[in-house]
């Protein structure tokens, strides 16, 4: 199928509906037309990402719960090439206009600026939406991945059990963290594709202290695949290691 051509006049009526909690084929026309939009001026190659993200993070000291921070944010960079120089511009705002206003941004640092009204501006020719989130099961990630009530649970159990197992102790401090993120990507040679990605980590400190006698000892660990990564967590056999060092280590 040729290239739709648009006149540059025409991009401020247009209106685009495209699914505000989900990357999908909705988003296929808006960036289609961005990214001609940008070979138009005379990029020699423009890249959409865009990305939500559902973070969080928990720490418990000693028996008490100090902090849960969660984060929800959306963004978009657009990297701009022209000869052998590039230029990346970020936004918070993903909307038609927004995302155009970025783009305009980086062609305005590569020196290039939008084609004059009358100027055609054929939209890339994007290809299927290669989806490998949906393909690998990972849509699911989310919603199987550790509930804050069971967060601090995990946390609270797993101080209790360093305390236990290690002597001298002056502060324990149990810590995770859980950074979910839906990317898309859209690319002036046709690349369309999105993603999931699930980065956790979770992790011991203990401060032990006997006189003048001090040891500091950390361990963490991380997984980049598993909803169910914090409640699988085996911190009984974390808590009998770090315990075991932070002793050697206080009179070493």
């Amino acid at each position: 199928m040729p290239p739709t051509l648009l006149l540059s006049r025409e991009l401020p009526t247009l209106e685009y509906t495209s699914t505000p909690d989900r990357f999908d084929q909705t988003w296929e026309a808006p960036l289609s037309t961005l990214l001609g939009l940008g070979r138009a001026a005379g990029a020699d190659f423009i890249e959409f990402f865009l990305e939500r993200i559902n973070y969080i993070s928990c720490l418990a000291e000693d028996d008490t719960i100090t902090s849960i921070s969660p984060r929800l944010s959306t963004g978009a960079g657009v990297r701009v090439f022209r000869g052998v120089a590039d230029c990346y511009v970020s936004t918070n705002d993903l909307s038609f206009a927004g995302l155009k206003a970025a783009l305009e941004k980086g062609l305005s640092i590569m020196g290039l600026q939008l084609p004059n009204p009358n100027a055609y501006v054929p939209e890339i020719n994007l290809e299927l939406l290669r989806d490998y989130a949906t393909a690998k099961g990972k849509d699911i990630w989310l919603s199987q991945c550790t509930s804050m009530q069971e967060m601090g649970e995990v946390l609270l159990h797993a101080n209790a059990k360093l305390n236990l197992k290690a002597n001298h102790v002056q502060s324990r401090r149990a810590t995770y963290f859980r950074d979910w993120q839906e990317v898309l990507v859209a690319a002036s040679d046709g690349t369309f594709a999105r993603d999931v990605r699930l980065t956790q980590s979770v992790g011991y400190n203990l401060l032990c202290a006997d006189g003048a006698n001090r040891s500091s000892i950390s361990k963490r660990l991380g997984s980049t695949s598993d909803p169910n990564f914090l409640h699988n967590w085996q911190y009984e056999a974390d808590a009998e290691e770090v315990a075991q060092s932070a002793g050697k280590m206080l009179y070493a």
